[in-house]
């Protein structure tokens, strides 16, 4: 066994994984299971991936294994597999804890990680717990890599991935908003990703502020930031978020 990544489930977050891994101009061997034979086609084609005849020969050809799946699917996929205690196992399964996970695949190394959709073309945070230097080497390739110190702290950061994808619909019904203004739909666009693409590198860049100081220093009094800022910490917009971010955490921990 080399370098080469092997990839158990074949769906779109492998197809994220995969894309950001090429785009960093990370050439090595991906190997992929037979399952979901459409999509792997598509990344065979499009990313030079080999699709195998089953998963074990996945676990045979590869030492560093992606574990993509369902959580449902998750034991009756490794529960068959015979791993050796020098595979590196990354799971990307969400809410599955790293004893579980052990108890399935006996002696092997196993880390937990979960790249957001933005890793294709690689940005966003990338979690990993706990920290493991192969691990740290193929992830970093795909964001900012998050090292968290207990798998307390990995399940909080994995609210963060799906916070990642409510950001879409608050994008959408901007731009929409902007549109039926009478702004073209991509100027609308525009508008509204590089107002909050700057407001992220403002906040990244402020290291001697915090964001609440950030925003007092323009949300001022009589300015019409201020008016709306007003408005929505009176309807609660703010949170809804925190309440939402609760409410995948309970459901990560039942």
């Amino acid at each position: 066994m080399n370098s080469s990544l092997g990839i158990l489930g074949v769906g779109h977050l492998a197809t994220y994984v995969i894309a950001g891994l090429r785009r960093a101009g990370d050439q090595r061997e991906i190997l992929l299971s037979p399952r979901n034979a459409q999509r792997a086609q598509a990344l065979v084609r499009e990313h030079r991936c080999v699709q195998e005849r089953s998963n074990q020969t996945v676990v045979e050809r590869a030492r560093i294994i992606l574990l993509s799946v369902r959580p449902h699917q998750l034991e009756s996929l490794l529960e068959p597999l015979e791993f050796k205690a020098d595979h590196l196992l990354i799971s990307c399964v969400a809410g599955v804890s790293l004893e579980h996970l052990r108890s399935l695949v006996g002696d092997a190394q196993v880390v937990r990680t979960l790249p957001l959709a933005c890793a294709e073309v690689g940005e966003g945070a990338v979690p990993l717990y706990p920290e493991h230097p192969e691990a740290s080497a193929l992830l970093s390739q795909l964001g900012e890599l998050v090292l968290l110190g207990s798998e307390a702290q990995f399940e909080l950061a994995s609210v963060a991935a799906c916070m990642n994808g409510w950001m879409f619909k608050f994008f959408a019904q901007l731009t929409e908003w902007y549109a039926a203004q009478g702004l073209a739909p991509e100027t609308a666009k525009a508008l509204v990703l590089h107002a909050f693409s700057g407001a992220v590198s403002l906040a990244d860049a402020s290291t001697d502020k915090s964001m609440v100081e950030i925003s007092d220093s323009i949300a001022t009094e009589g300015t019409y930031t201020k008016l709306g800022l007003d408005m929505l910490e009176s309807q609660g917009a703010f949170d809804l978020w925190v309440d939402a971010c609760a409410e995948v955490e309970k459901a990560l921990k039942s």
